[in-house]
């Protein structure tokens, strides 16, 4: 069964966020019911302000960007045979999913595809979710409790590595936790 939005907030809100931060970060989520598809939207929001936002309306932003990288890779088209197999298919949906991670790199986030880089983050270790080429998933693990301070100390020389957005939230948990970067 399903995890409610409600208890997974509260896994990222309160338990496993670090304790230099808690009360400070917010995670909001939404679905517009009667929307297409029960669109919604998601928003990180520090001490009360939102810095952070995906809406589905990045989609068209989002395929751009996959369309970009089969430009740049000459990736051909899908072809249906007509025994209803997709000739090309797993090139394509590769190029797809780097130009979700480019776009994201960018900021620019489909809130559709948000509970799956929680769900991600939240199954996988600590260690690799800080190396996930997702940034979603990298921002949700930099405020996590179980990044010590040693793995900040090695963090901090890298933040200037990260997407410009995604700088904001590596230097709150630094300056959190009182670490020079």
């Amino acid at each position: 069964m399903p995890q409610s939005w409600s208890s997974i907030r509260k896994k990222l809100e309160q338990d496993l966020i670090c304790e230099s931060l808690k009360n400070r970060v917010q995670y909001f989520r939404t679905n517009y019911h009667g929307a297409p598809d029960d669109y919604g939207r998601f928003a990180v929001r520090i001490d009360g302000k939102e810095v952070f936002q995906a809406n589905p309306y990045n989609e068209m932003a989002i395929f751009r960007y996959g369309a970009e990288v089969k430009r740049e890779q000459n990736i051909p088209g899908r072809e249906w045979t007509d025994d209803g197999e997709i000739i090309n298919q797993e090139v394509n949906l590769a190029a797809e999913e780097e130009g979700r991670i480019r776009a994201a790199e960018d900021g620019i986030v489909d809130s559709c595809l948000v509970p799956y880089s929680i769900k991600k983050y939240l199954n996988q270790d600590i260690k690799d979710s800080l190396a996930d080429e997702d940034p979603i998933i990298r921002m949700l693990a930099i405020f996590d409790r179980r990044v010590g301070k040693r793995t900040l100390r090695d963090i901090s020389k890298t933040v200037q590595e990260q997407p410009e957005w995604l700088q904001e939230f590596y230097r709150l948990r630094l300056d959190a936790e009182g670490i020079a970067y």
